[in-house]
């Protein structure tokens, strides 16, 4: 089965405007092919989703299930767009945080944690517990995503930061 999501925005609009026209002018395109476009889902599905006649259109039985299953469809596609707008920028997902046996006694970090927990509340830490030359090799993989350690010599390709003396 070959259904676009233009199809079903198409389809929508036609069933709540009940009105070729109207539909065509909200969609900003022209009617005939916004028929075609109809006729081809129909073709597509093989059910009849609109009763037409020279002066109405309206839903067939088969038209408003599809018509439920065409917002449900579109709802999900909107959050799922969102979730993974939302990942890229960092505001979900999971994070792997390698830590020294002294990094909880440091303020700065717990701190700097609870803050971005209380930000970020839909990504989960997970917190690994090692010593600094233990966080090197699962830094490089990705095994990790941040280290927090001692002053140590790192590979150049891993970027660093100062926090504290």
């Amino acid at each position: 089965m070959n259904i676009e999501l233009r199809h079903l925005r198409y389809f929508i609009a036609v069933a709540e405007e009940l009105h070729f026209g109207k539909a065509a002018e909200r969609l900003n395109i022209s009617q005939p092919p916004l028929s075609q476009q109809i006729q081809a889902l129909e073709s597509e599905i093989g059910a009849r989703l609109l009763e037409r006649t020279n002066r109405s259109v309206s839903l067939t039985p088969a038209g408003q299930m599809f018509l439920k299953g065409s917002y449900q469809i579109m709802a999900q596609v909107k959050a799922v767009a969102t979730r993974a707008s939302r990942m890229e920028k960092g505001e979900l997902g999971e994070i792997s945080i390698g830590f020294t046996s002294t990094t909880p006694f440091m303020h700065l970090v717990t701190l700097s944690l609870r803050q971005f927990r209380e930000n970020y509340p839909e990504v989960g830490i997970h917190m690994h517990q090692m010593n600094t030359k233990q966080q090197i090799s699962p830094l490089l993989t990705g095994h990790i995503d941040l280290g927090i350690m001692r002053n140590t010599v790192l590979p150049d390709n891993l970027y660093h930061q100062l926090l504290f003396r």
